[in-house]
């Protein structure tokens, strides 16, 4: 009879462990996903003020000449960092829509330089991904 009472308590032992290591293991995901989350609203928000450094140095003023020489030697690196660190923790879909930001970046910036009469509208195709990136964290960070 005492080998009963044995068995019984060291199955209690392993189930008590089990418990610990099953509640831990969620802690520590929903932690993950809180970390996930912050990430990628806070990687949303850097890259907006980015793409907006961008937007006010290559915007061109209604006589049409680029603003100052220093247009040309922009440094690039904290819209380039703010791309890459969004494509690590962003969903497939920002990642994708991160993509379409750099070419339509690309776009805009050749268009301001080189004086194209649509470099509005160019503008304006950056501006519309930029704020579907940001309501796809928003979906993202809500759901």
């Amino acid at each position: 009879m005492e080998w009963v009472a044995a068995v019984v308590s060291g199955v209690s032992a392993v189930l008590s462990l089990i418990a610990v290591v099953l509640v831990a293991k969620m802690t520590a995901h929903g932690d993950h996903e809180k970390w996930l989350r912050e990430e990628r609203v806070r990687s949303a928000i850097n890259l907006k003020l980015a793409v907006s450094r961008v937007r006010v140095q290559y915007s061109r003023p209604t006589g049409g000449v680029c603003p100052g020489g220093d247009a040309l030697h922009f440094d690039f690196s904290e819209v380039n960092s703010a791309m890459a660190h969004l494509d690590l923790v962003g969903s497939p879909s920002v990642v994708s829509d991160v993509e379409d930001l750099r070419h339509r970046l690309r776009e805009f910036v050749r268009a301001s330089k080189d004086g194209e009469p649509e470099w509005r509208a160019r503008r304006d195709a950056l501006d519309a991904v930029m704020d579907r990136i940001v309501e796809i964290v928003r979906k993202d960070t809500i759901s």
